[in-house]
């Protein structure tokens, strides 16, 4: 039976507000959750604190409780008649008249306190939260990972400054330079454990996320009058902003990407592993050379790869996609053609969903979410899939060296830096890999210059597999996996064919 996650229990004008657990704990193999409340105020919420804590089933059996007699019951009636008329009455007293703000009602329950909220409740930190808000809401959520990213830099100011330590607009440079320092060196929290330290790289991501609240402030009229705190570089009296770490482009070597591929095509596994963890880690193993042998495309397009009408046009012989990065910045929406070639196929016949119009070609990666806020979130969890288990594959299968830590990024490097080094044009990597900005690049390049037969020749450069010997190894390995009684009934045919 599936268990119930919450149970609703006030509705006051634009607020709802349920009964849930709060799972959200750092605790490892965690089986109990204290039990919260979960205020919504125009699809933004927050969790408070509120009893004592329970098993998801016990939580569900109680919430589902409908015997008088019942122990159950009689613990839904206590959360009922002294928990909740509390908080009814907060939000009955609150803004009497008038729908809430997210920061209205968060106050009034944290403090308890409904006096406390004037007409206008902006603050820096609800500025803050509000373009969280919309960054990952608007636009159907195209901007959601930069959402997340102001979101974990508000996480951080609060874990160092503390939850409260900014109120309306009364902050300055030697706040912003305190929850710097915080960030470089770490803070004593509760015990005298160092929090909040983290790299420099991800320190500029979250200053630069401050600032942009910052400036968003000066335009709705705040802060205008205070001196402005940022600076790129180290100047005396101003927060300097850590400029971004240039990514270390790695790549994986044409060999190393075949040694990858014969693994797929052998199946070679360690035993202990178990079977499903083996179909596991094969299926991240397959999207990992597709996302290589695709023009190292991202985990996102890979997603929303589908068998379109140009797929079927070519006979299955060629994907057409929009790289989901560039597809809002771009004139022609880094349009890119992919030329099956026969070992991106194998790998498809064995991990992609059968070809159906408009389907998609790994429906696995979404898994059936709906909303652009989950399959970003279903995205991130492939990507940190692949990761692991690519790590898993490169080091205790084929003992590479600790240092390799393959990711999707490693493939889109490693297409590009591996064809340029088979001596293939810039002008095609370039092209094939989305980077082209011309209105007419599409049929220009892919038709005109590069027709689909050259495509697949020079994509074929990215493996370097003898094809007799690939075709033989393949045909064993499924050999291999026939039962006694199936290889029987196929020899049996052998020796008919033969007569």
């Amino acid at each position: 039976m599936k268990l119930t996650k919450s149970l609703p229990v006030i509705k006051e004008r634009n607020c709802s507000a349920s009964l849930v657990l709060d799972c959200r704990t750092q605790r490892k193999n965690a089986t109990e959750f204290p039990l919260a409340m979960r205020f919504t105020i125009d699809r933004k919420f927050f969790y408070y604190v509120v009893g004592s804590t329970y098993t998801e089933k016990q939580f569900s059996d109680i919430c589902n409780a409908t015997k008088s007699a019942s122990e159950n019951y009689r613990e839904q009636r206590m959360w009922r008649e002294t928990i909740v008329p509390k908080y009814k009455n907060l939000l009955a007293e609150l803004n009497k008249g008038s729908l809430f703000t997210y920061e209205m009602v968060r106050v009034a329950v944290t403090t308890g306190n409904t006096s406390l909220q004037t007409k206008d409740d902006r603050s820096f930190m609800s500025i803050w939260e509000k373009i969280i808000h919309d960054l990952k809401t608007n636009d159907g959520g195209t901007q959601f990972t930069t959402g997340q990213n102001y979101e974990y830099a508000l996480k951080s100011f609060r874990k160092i400054m503390g939850y409260d330590a900014i109120m309306g607009f009364n902050i300055s440079v030697a706040e912003i330079q305190k929850w710097k320092d915080g960030m470089k060196h770490g803070v004593k929290g509760k015990g005298g454990k160092l929090i909040g330290k983290i790299s420099d790289t991800t320190a500029g991501i979250y200053l630069r996320a401050c600032r942009a609240v910052w400036n968003t402030c000066i335009r709705e009229g705040f802060l205008k009058d205070v001196p402005y705190p940022f600076s790129n570089k180290k100047e005396k009296g101003l927060v300097s902003i850590p400029p971004s770490a240039k990514r270390r482009k790695c790549y994986l070597r044409v060999c190393q990407m075949t040694e990858l591929y014969n693994l797929f095509i052998s199946k070679q596994y360690p035993e202990h592993w178990g079977e499903s963890y083996t179909a596991s880690v094969h299926f991240s193993l397959g999207l990992f050379l597709v996302q290589y042998l695709c023009n190292g495309f991202n985990m996102a397009d890979a997603a929303r790869l589908k068998y379109d009408n140009y797929y079927f046009q070519n006979e299955g012989k060629a994907f057409r996609f929009n790289r989901k990065k560039t597809e809002k910045t771009s004139a022609n929406g880094s349009e890119v053609i992919i030329p099956i070639i026969e070992p991106l196929q194998c790998i498809l016949d064995e991990i992609a969903a059968p070809p159906t119009r408009d389907g998609y070609v790994f429906p696995q990666i979404f898994n059936g979410a709906e909303t652009e806020e989950d399959r970003r979130k279903r995205t991130q969890q492939e990507n940190k899939n692949v990761r692991e288990r690519m790590d898993n594959v490169c080091h205790e299968v084929l003992q590479w060296d600790e240092s390799i830590k393959p990711s999707g990024t490693w493939c889109r490097h490693s297409f590009a830096t591996n064809l340029h080094n088979a001596g293939v044009e810039v002008d095609y990597i370039s092209e094939s890999m989305g980077h082209s900005t011309g209105e007419h690049a599409i049929t220009h390049i892919y038709l005109d210059t590069y027709p689909l037969e050259k495509q697949m020749e020079y994509n074929s450069k990215l493996l370097d597999l003898n094809t007799e010997h690939s075709k033989c190894e393949k045909l064993l390995a499924e050999l291999a996996e026939l039962s006694e009684d199936d290889l029987s009934q196929l020899l049996s045919k052998l020796k008919s064919s033969n007569q």
